[in-house]
């Protein structure tokens, strides 16, 4: 054992645990260690339920470890694992039959909480590990500050039912297969019942899909809130709930494989939930809003569509099926809001992996496919070296970007995507956590900025078509104010400012001397203190006013009329 896997790092002096825990033995296999803290009367020692892993450390397991009670496993290090120098490595030795083992399996009585752990599920001898983790018949799922890569089809699979799956601010990387295959591949699939499911602050690099959840089953409610997800080979979604926000993400080169019309809906449309719905039976029990996320494709995709596969007629996927007007004219729970369409991010280092995501297209679509499949997966942290595993860490990409627009793009004035990417506003969202949900959840009811049915367009966010208000939601006013313009008198601009209290519908009026409106943005706004430069460079010299109406989630109204003059 200690041959196969010596301590190959350098330790690293972590944050420790407030409880009663026991440190494991990079000597021994993790499995082994812990079934053997099982009682003779074949219940686990309830003292010994909190194990810890330390940095720079590598753990191996030689089998499935079986689970049935409240188990905890975590590294001692709170830094955000992307930042961490070492994180604490698990992995399986190979063997025969290691494509079928997980790490952990749940049974009756069990549930997992990972914190703080680099799982590798790539082998030595070439293989990878079908699933991580999986949810036979356990209680709860919680994944934070993990990272989860290589694996062939799901890193979280949930076949059972469970009370809860929380995911937050894991990193899951390379969770394709390693062939001409687009079915597996997810960070999360759930075939059982689960009413409470959180996906927060996660960045996911080169899936085959994001998220996957067989059968109508409607017992979720979904939170999908600041995630990154970058290279998505097909269909995003495949979810059936009965209540979910999906809000403030990155799909970066979604579905990149393009569709044809003559494969199945899977592959057609980013989100299928519309497809398998029993509408007449469900509606009434469906809840959703899905906006302020971004889609962007490298137009490396689309020109190849246009030109090589035109004879082929592949084309880009679609979001939504047209069945889904049905829905939406049918259920006013039902919403997709407004999202931003082909804004790039200009990460500051993305993965440089587009040429071979296109040979794998190429070789996918054409006529006759080569016999083995280009291999798009970026450089694996954990590699071998003559049977021994090597970490490089962090991973070849960081995901902070540049981009002016989406910096500010949330439905909390915050970045688009994964947060963690950028800790101070991290810290805003999490102060202020608890109103950024509620507002989100009032926009299943409320939300005015939304897809009509019908327009395609209606749903997208454009560089012609955005508003050009600033917002600062670190500053909460305790109620609605608007400021006097500054300049006063101006030429040919001038900026008004405004704050909310809490998230409110707004239109800002611009009139002239005769009541005669020149000028109006409108739009749904989230708590904060919001500024907009007003351009009067096509108006006449004169006195206008301006006005704020606002109406917030509480049912307040507010209205306030302020006079400013131009020169020129």
């Amino acid at each position: 054992m200690r041959k196969l896997f010596p301590i190959l790092f350098v330790s690293f002096c972590g944050l420790g645990v407030a409880m009663a825990q026991t440190t494991l033995d990079p000597s021994k296999y993790v499995n082994i260690q812990i079934a053997g803290d099982t009682l003779s009367n074949g219940t686990h020692n309830p003292a010994k339920t909190v194990y810890v892993a330390q940095s720079g450390q590598t753990y191996a397991f030689d089998g499935t470890l079986f689970v049935n009670f409240p188990l905890v496993i975590q590294g001692p290090s709170s830094t955000w694992i992307y930042n961490q120098a070492t994180p604490p490595v698990f992995l399986q030795i190979p063997g025969a039959g290691t494509t079928s083992r997980y790490f952990i399996n749940l049974r009756a009585g069990g549930s997992i909480t990972v914190r703080n752990i680099l799982f590798s599920a790539f082998m030595g001898d070439g293989n990878y590990l079908l699933a991580m983790i999986e949810n036979a018949a356990g209680d709860t799922v919680v994944a934070d500050n993990c990272v989860f890569t290589d694996h062939d089809s799901h890193a979280l699979k949930i076949t059972g039912a469970a009370k809860k799956v929380y995911v937050t601010n894991c990193l899951f990387m390379n969770g394709i297969r390693n062939r001409f295959n687009q079915s597996g591949g997810m960070p999360i699939r759930i075939d059982g019942a689960v009413p409470d499911i959180l996906l927060e602050n996660n960045t996911s690099v080169n899936m085959a899909r994001e998220f996957g959840n067989g059968g109508e089953k409607f017992t979720s409610n979904l939170i999908e809130n600041h995630y990154t997800y970058l290279n998505l080979q097909t269909t995003g979604h495949e979810n059936h709930w009965y209540s979910s926000l999906q809000a403030n993400c990155i799909f970066y080169n979604w579905c990149w494989t393009g569709r044809k019309t003559t494969t199945n809906l899977y592959e057609t449309y980013f989100t299928t939930f519309e497809t398998f719905l029993n509408v007449k039976a469900k509606l009434d029990s469906i809840s959703l809003y899905n906006g302020y996320n971004l889609f962007y494709l490298d137009p490396k995709f689309t020109n190849y569509w246009k030109n090589e596969m035109a004879s082929d007629s592949v084309y880009q996927c679609l979001l939504w099926n047209p069945d889904v007007d049905s829905t939406i004219r049918a259920d006013n729970n039902f919403k997709i809001g407004k999202n931003y369409w082909q804004f790039d991010p200009k990460f500051t280092k993305a993965p440089n992996n587009v040429d071979s995501m296109l040979a794998w297209v190429k070789g996918f679509r054409g006529k006759t496919q080569p016999t083995n499949a280009p291999n798009w997966r970026i450089t694996p942290p954990i590699t071998y070296n003559q049977g021994n595993p090597v970490l490089a860490w962090p991973p070849p990409f960081d995901l902070t970007y540049t981009n002016d627009t989406l910096l500010k793009a949330g439905t909390d004035g915050l970045p688009l995507g994964d947060l963690n990417w950028f800790p101070a506003k991290k810290a805003i969202y999490l102060a202020n956590r608890t109103q950024y949900i509620a507002a989100l959840r009032d926009s299943m009811l409320n939300a005015k900025y939304l897809y009509v049915p019908g327009d395609s367009a209606s749903a997208l966010i454009t560089s012609k078509n955005i508003t050009g208000i600033e917002s600062n939601s670190q500053n909460i006013p305790k109620q609605y104010y608007l400021s006097d313009n500054y300049p006063n008198p101006f030429n040919p601009s001038t900026t008004i400012k405004f704050g909310l209290p809490e998230q409110s519908n707004v239109s800002l009026t611009v009139l002239n001397i005769l009541g005669q409106k020149v000028f109006e943005l409108s739009g749904n706004y989230f708590s904060g203190s919001h500024s907009y430069s007003f351009d009067a460079s096509k108006l006449s010299s004169g006195v206008y006013i301006y006005r704020l109406k606002a109406t917030g989630v509480s049912g307040k109204n507010f209205v306030q009329s302020k006079k400013m003059m131009l020169l020129k």
